[in-house]
């Protein structure tokens, strides 16, 4: 009976120390400090500039990619100013059917499956998280979009089934934060 009870303990504390465990995570204030979220690792920036009907689009993206074994993960963030006087999250009309065809472009070009979408505000500003599955559910994705004045974040977390990534994921994408100093 000790040794059961020995054994038990010996697992419980295991499972309590290993759940305890973490990875370093990174600390990310953005460059004008309207925004901070923790990566797992160093996040790359590139800025994009896309022209449009409405006039030019400029795109910060940061990325983080890790490659483990086999388990692989792509972090980002992807924020974008709109011209004043087009896209602005005070416009709730245009910006949900902004994020459904978001959500519709980005199931339809990586060729997945919805898994789910649902409205999500963030300290009031309109927004919409989703889950997707695609290369035959072996990867999945989580996104979550969300409309501050004239600025589009995206962010997501794209990656092979794993609890892991999962969990990193959540993480992730909980951890954004709005700077207001």
């Amino acid at each position: 009976m000790k040794n059961k009870t020995g054994l038990f303990f010996l697992i419980c504390m295991s499972i309590i120390l290993f759940g305890f465990q973490t990875t370093d995570w990174e600390y990310h204030l953005s460059e004008d400090k309207k925004f901070s979220i923790l990566t797992p690792g160093k996040l790359t920036t590139t800025l994009d500039t896309v022209g449009s009907a409405i006039g030019p689009i400029f795109c910060n993206n940061l990325v983080y990619q890790e490659k483990a074994d086999s388990v692989a993960a792509i972090y980002s963030l992807s924020h974008c100013e709109y011209p004043s006087g087009t896209l602005h999250s005070d416009s709730t009309e245009l910006t949900t059917l902004y994020f459904d065809s978001t959500v519709a472009s980005m199931v339809s070009s990586i060729g997945g499956t919805l898994l789910y979408e649902s409205e999500q505000t963030y300290a009031g500003y309109p927004g919409r998280i989703w889950k997707m599955s695609y290369d035959k559910g072996k990867k999945w994705g989580k996104f979550k979009a969300l409309m501050v004045e004239n600025r589009l974040y995206i962010l997501q977390v794209r990656a092979n089934d794993s609890v892991t990534t999962r969990d990193h994921a959540t993480r992730f994408l909980d951890s954004f934060t709005l700077r207001t100093f």
